[in-house]
């Protein structure tokens, strides 16, 4: 699996604006550009000459203080190593010890501001080089520092900086308040948005979709999302997070058996959508048959949401091995190996679209089992009475009798961090599988 360091970066800053650059890494060369054209400093851009310095008694630590004034804003870029004046008099890439300032940060933060990059970048000719902070706007703004105060050096408090225009302030009691009011309105509307997007993909695939079958459904939404201004991703890049989601989650599964099923039902082209790219085999083209293949739709938002649906009872209606006990009870049948690679199939698409997209935050998921009730009436005595997980034993698939067959599956939650290694790609997998199929009373083993 990649290494998830080079994407931490935020994708698209002050810099790469005022350039009309695409979402790349930061480069000495577009520093140089950026310091010779660029008039003054902004609320995300702050040149400074001098590399931070541990803060003496009775002192605020201004690195923490800077970080966190960002944080509060929009975010931004400190750059050290540069005059005011945009001269660029460059640091001493070896007295840059970022270690020393994830540490400042971290003591000196509360709550500590997360998805910090600090990066050295140097002239072709190696001459001079830059200290470059990454700091990205925090969702969990407002973020207080600790200091000292001048006159009584034992006496410790926390306040909130802010960047507004060239400058760093303090916020009131007031701006306080109105800060975690604003907070807690962010959160509640992450929530909203995800089950706003879980509602429209079911109300799409049942629509739409084989009204017959259960399907699984995985959003997934990054706790910053692009901001509007980033460039969409064209079709090539969507085609290349398809593919690499396939190696990452053959990765995640390890020796688990079972099919890759993006790989057997998606084409590989993917079409264009609502401020989305858009890949599916159940949706009715205006030329050709129907698919009569295992029914999928995968979304790329250009904000950053990635869907997932994938139908969970296709097998086991081909082969004819519907259950039912007694036998005129209609259940839906829910293969529980499919959910398993679904879910970490969604997972690994989540993590390679925020990769491709250099999205530096975590990301809020979200999974459930829909299936469209009401077609599986058969009038007048008989009614659709649950979904029965089946299980795969010995090429043959059956019901466990200690399974329970649950009228409605209920949403399992998860969260993938910023930095996420196989290890918690797998665990996160594990928690959304298990998290919906313990509701049938079996276990998830993916991992």
């Amino acid at each position: 699996m990649r290494s998830y360091a080079d994407a931490m970066a935020t994708s698209w800053t002050r810099i790469h604006q005022e350039l009309g650059a695409p979402p790349v890494p930061v480069t000495y060369e577009m520093i140089e550009q950026a310091a010779a054209e660029i008039e003054g400093e902004r609320d995300d851009l702050d040149w400074k000459r001098d590399l931070p310095k541990k803060a003496e008694p009775g002192e605020w630590n201004e690195f923490a203080k800077d970080v966190a004034a960002m944080a509060n804003a929009r975010g931004g870029l400190l750059i050290y190593g540069v005059r005011n004046d945009r001269t660029i008099t460059g640091i001493d890439p070896d007295a840059a010890n970022t270690e020393h300032l994830y540490k400042w940060l971290r003591a000196n933060t509360q709550p500590f501001v997360t998805g910090v990059d600090a990066y050295i970048r140097s002239s072709a000719d190696g001459s001079k080089s830059v200290l470059v902070v990454d700091v990205p706007a925090s969702a969990m703004a407002p973020h207080f520092v600790l200091g000292t105060s001048p006159r009584e050096k034992q006496l410790h408090a926390f306040a909130v900086p802010f960047r507004y225009a060239d400058h760093t302030g303090w916020l009131a009691e007031h701006e306080i308040d109105r800060a975690y009011r604003e907070r807690f309105a962010r959160q509640a509307e992450a929530d909203r948005a995800l089950a706003r997007q879980l509602e429209q993909t079911r109300e799409v695939v049942l629509t739409e979709g084989d009204p017959m079958v259960a399907w699984l459904i995985v959003v997934s939404r990054p706790a910053r999302p692009v901001p509007p201004l980033v460039p969409a991703p064209t079709r090539d890049e969507a085609r290349k997070v398809l593919r690499a989601a396939l190696g990452t989650a053959a990765d995640m599964l390890g020796d688990f058996r079972g099919p890759a099923l993006m790989r057997d039902a998606l084409a590989g082209a993917p079409k264009v959508g609502l401020r989305r790219w858009v890949e599916g085999n159940f949706l009715q083209p205006f030329q050709g048959a129907h698919p009569n293949s295992r029914l999928m739709l995968v979304e790329l938002h250009h904000d950053g949401t990635v869907v997932y649906a994938v139908d969970v009872s296709r097998y086991v209606l081909q082969k004819n091995e519907v259950p039912k006990s007694p036998i005129h009870m209609p259940y839906v049948p829910v293969e529980t190996r499919t959910v398993q690679i679904g879910v970490c199939e969604a997972v690994a698409l989540a993590h390679e679209s925020r990769f491709a997209r250099r999205i530096d935050s975590g990301s809020d998921l979200t999974a459930v089992i829909v299936c469209d009730p009401a077609a599986h009436e058969r009038p007048p005595i008989l009614h659709y009475i649950g979904f029965a997980p089946l299980i795969e034993n010995h090429s043959f698939l059956e019901v466990p009798s200690h399974a329970r067959t649950p009228m409605k599956i209920l949403p399992a939650g998860s969260e993938l961090p910023g930095a996420a290694s196989r290890v918690v790609l797998r665990d996160c997998a594990q928690s959304l599988s298990s998290g919906l199929l313990n509701q049938f009373g079996v276990e998830s083993n993916v991992v």
